[in-house]
């Protein structure tokens, strides 16, 4: 398994982000009541949307490489989360202490100050190589040392190494291609058009 890099941030509209949350839901016949059991560290982010056409084919060329190089759902590929630059706070790293779970230590960050905010997204590393993509579920405040504790869904599942650089300005998810049939169309003046629909490289 390859990582891919596009030629270009992905020229995506209507760009789907979904998070389904794997659960088991138990409910009696006799009372009606139920009892949900969820899942931890099964839930998968997937996304689509309608890749923007590509007039002329030395403007898809990069794009059909990019495609092909992906091979289906073999190599992955970066897909940003965000559609500007969260903060200009640097990014930080993993303080020793953090768990496999919803928080992660932090330091490296502006003294005092709320550097994040509920609903922004990171990028957390882990020691399998797959990168976490999580968010914040409530604000990134730091002490006067520049440390916080990020507070997240989905759950990281590892545990982060010490020292390991969380992107906080540019967050990805780590993902893999699930198009029925990758490949592209063409219509008359040289216009391409790409599917698109990715899920989670787990």
């Amino acid at each position: 398994m390859a990582l891919i890099t596009p030629p270009a941030p992905l020229p995506l509209r209507n760009l789907k982000w979904r998070h389904p949350f794997p659960a088991q839901n138990n409910r009696s016949g006799w009372t009606g009541s139920s009892k949900v059991v969820g899942l931890p560290g099964a839930t998968t982010w997937k996304a689509s949307g309608d890749f923007v056409t590509q007039i002329g084919e030395n403007r898809a060329r990069p794009w059909r490489g990019f495609f092909l190089a992906l091979c289906g759902p073999i190599n992955t590929f970066r897909l940003l989360a965000t559609e500007s630059q969260q903060t200009a706070a640097a990014n930080p790293t993993v303080r020793a202490g953090s768990g496999s779970s919803n928080t992660v230590l932090l330091q490296g960050l502006p003294a005092s100050s709320t550097v994040l905010t509920t609903g922004m997204l990171m990028t957390v590393p882990l020691p399998s190589g797959h990168e976490r993509l999580v968010g914040l579920t409530s604000d990134l405040v730091t002490n006067g040392a520049g440390q916080a504790t990020g507070t997240f869904q989905p759950e990281l599942g590892e545990v982060p190494a010490t020292g390991a650089t969380v992107e906080i300005q540019n967050p990805w998810a780590l993902m893999r291609q699930t198009s029925a049939e990758p490949g592209w169309d063409v219509d008359i003046g040289q216009v391409y058009s790409f599917p698109f629909a990715c899920e989670e490289a787990r």
